[in-house]
């Protein structure tokens, strides 16, 4: 029997949670993954469990576990770097990131799905689309072919992108949020809850989308004064 390969999760919040959740959903097909432990820079959570996972110390003591697959829980709307500076938190050591797809999720051919990246249950990816490095897909999202994610990248339950869209790199696009086809939206872009992409998300120094259609939130203020 091939031996189960250990697992680390970065960062012990409810998307970590639910990473356990996905951990056993794979186990039950096929057996790979020893989860070890969180690691998560919050010092009031150590040697806390949670889903039945332990704390087992801060992100910085990767370094401690060299044998281990990492895999990051972490995405935050307003600091949409911070996947970025976890990955390279682990990177800078030449450790390796898993990549995890629940059992549930629809893959059509000819889809990339790069190392990091978090597929949750029910969500669809069509053909040709690409996940690029550190990837995160909440529940039933919708990603169209020939669609492409760049690194970094996470959306919320529920979006979904029409074909040859291109989201650029730390991006998060909120819960519910959809697109028309064969438009960009800029690196390190915030997309509200619910909003519509009905065209390119570019040139907004601000960097946010709200509304239906997604407008920036510079002229979402002024049209809802």
């Amino acid at each position: 029997m091939k031996a189960m390969k250990d697992l680390i999760i970065l960062g012990a919040g409810g998307s970590g949670w639910d990473i356990v959740s996905i951990v056993k959903a794979i186990n039950e097909k096929k057996p790979e993954w020893n989860i070890v432990g969180y690691l998560d820079d919050n010092e009031t959570l150590l040697n806390k469990i949670f889903t039945g996972v332990k704390v087992i110390g801060k992100i910085s003591e990767c370094v401690n576990y060299p044998d281990a697959y990492f895999i990051s829980s972490i995405a935050n709307p307003t600091n949409r770097l911070v996947r970025r500076k976890i990955w390279d938190k682990v990177k800078v050591y030449d450790l390796k990131f898993a990549t995890l797809i629940h059992p549930s999720a629809i893959i059509y051919d000819d889809v990339t799905i790069k190392e990091g990246c978090v597929v949750n249950a029910n969500c669809m990816l069509g053909n040709g689309a690409i996940l690029d490095e550190d990837v995160h897909l909440a529940y039933a999202c919708n990603i169209a072919h020939e669609t492409e994610l760049k690194e970094h990248t996470t959306l919320g339950t529920g979006v979904n992108l029409s074909s040859g869209v291109i989201i650029g790199e730390d991006c998060y696009i909120g819960a519910g949020v959809s697109s028309t086809h064969d438009i960009t939206v800029e690196p390190n872009t915030l997309v509200a809850v619910g909003s519509a992409i009905t065209e390119n998300l570019v040139n907004n120094s601000m960097k946010m989308w709200i509304g239906v259609p997604a407008i920036s939130i510079k002229d979402y203020v002024k049209k809802n004064k």
